[in-house]
């Protein structure tokens, strides 16, 4: 959780307007409006309620409050400390990706840009994909790499961030291979109860193209029917193996799982979906080596490493 969303929710208690509130903490009201979403849907909540003016706490939110100020407080008593005893350890460039990404995409990747840019340091972290788009937004980031599809929507406000599209990938459709290397599932012959699959939390953007496949499945497909949820890649791939279910996966994840004979490709392919790889940083940034790598991957993606994770 990115503790801006506590200070908007502080300032909107306070204002009891989104317009005003917005101003305040000095950002678009449409960007604001998607923090205090993103607040409620972390805590599982609504904390206001919208159908007064101004609007008001909810008994949730009334009770969220003294816990947002306590947060604060204490982050901010020790925020200068903690500032000083890091400030020799700020990398060159903070970069935040996907998990699957993260592991398999990104080294040979980076390793390819300090190749053509020289060396650098960087920080690598992983955060649910909304709270990407909030630490970009705020300057804790400098670059946030992702997975996106277009008929998905990012949420990425165009005046404010610029992208590259890197490349490409491909969702599959995955079944786990017990020790005798047979499939758990059969996708042309599926059992009674349908079949059992690991699927995305729903506060993550996979699970949005989970929702697009599954509308344009026909009343003549199988019943898909989800056992577990996760927003991590790697955690899903080891409860699918263990627990012999179905699960979607980019190739970049699932490339080596599939080699090492824990999963196979289900569907040939009638249940894959294409997604792109877009690379993402605030339009106005005062790094010069940010810049530097910026106008090096417009012109060459550094993505050659893609083709290996091909799995079809």
């Amino acid at each position: 959780m990115d503790t801006n969303w506590l200070a908007d929710f502080l300032v909107l208690s306070k204002r009891g307007n989104f317009s005003q509130a917005a101003d305040e903490r000095n950002i678009t009201q449409s960007a604001f409006s998607r923090r205090i979403k993103a607040l409620e849907t972390w805590l599982g909540t609504e904390l206001f309620d919208r159908s007064s003016y101004p609007v008001s706490l909810t008994p949730d939110g009334e009770v969220f409050h003294a816990t947002a100020q306590n947060v604060l407080r204490e982050l901010e008593l020790n925020r200068v400390e903690f500032q000083r005893r890091n400030s020799d350890a700020t990398p060159d460039i903070r970069l935040a990706a996907s998990t699957s990404l993260a592991l398999s995409f990104v080294p040979e990747w980076l390793h390819q840009i300090k190749q053509a840019c020289g060396t650098f340091s960087v920080s690598i972290d992983t955060y649910d994909f909304y709270e990407m788009i909030e630490l970009l937004g705020d300057g804790k980031m400098d670059l946030v790499l992702l997975y996106s599809k277009p008929e998905v929507p990012s949420f990425f406000e165009h005046q404010e961030f610029e992208a590259i599209k890197l490349g490409e990938d491909t969702m599959h459709l995955c079944t786990a291979l017990d020790a005798e290397g047979r499939s758990a599932f059969d996708v042309d012959n599926p059992p009674a109860r349908g079949l059992e699959y690991i699927g995305y939390g729903q506060t993550g953007y996979f699970s949005k193209v989970e929702d697009l496949l599954f509308s344009a499945m026909t009343p003549q497909d199988p019943t898909f029917v989800c056992t577990s949820q996760s927003g991590t890649c790697e955690f899903m791939k080891r409860l699918a193996h263990m627990d012999q279910k179905m699960l979607w996966l980019p190739a970049c994840s699932a490339h080596d799982s599939i080699r090492s004979g824990q999963f196979a490709l289900a569907g040939n392919g009638r249940f894959d979906t294409e997604l792109e790889i877009w690379l993402y940083k605030k339009r106005e940034t005062t790094s010069p080596l940010v810049e530097k790598v910026w106008t090096h991957l417009k012109s060459n993606p550094c993505t050659s490493h893609l083709e290996a994770f091909r799995l079809t």
